[in-house]
């Protein structure tokens, strides 16, 4: 009997700057700036987020917000996490991503 495939073998994980047009980008930036200055008190906007594509054709299946602009690697450690650990439906369905086959 063999073993599912893991997401891994079908996804893959990284950090892309959020979208959004130029000013919208630096407006996140000074506002990430600004939050740092405030030692933490304000709230700080995510900077980047956390894509999964599809590894044949590139088509993005999920994005998510990386969170705290200063550790952007945390919520990418876990999904990488749990790419290894779940098949792909099941990775899909934990998500809620779109295109997941319907049963």
């Amino acid at each position: 009997m063999t073993e599912p495939p893991r997401a891994a073998q079908v996804y893959v994980a990284g950090l892309e700057p959020r979208t959004g047009g130029r000013l919208v980008r630096s407006a996140r930036l000074f506002a990430a700036f600004v939050s740092e200055l405030a030692w933490g008190l304000l709230p700080s906007p995510s900077v980047s987020d956390v894509v999964v594509r599809r590894r044949d054709d590139g088509g993005e299946v999920l994005r998510v917000e990386a969170g705290d602009p200063t550790v952007p690697g945390d919520m990418l450690r876990f999904v990488q996490g749990q790419l290894e650990r779940l098949d792909p439906d099941a990775f899909l369905a934990e998500w809620s991503a779109p295109g997941r086959p319907n049963p």
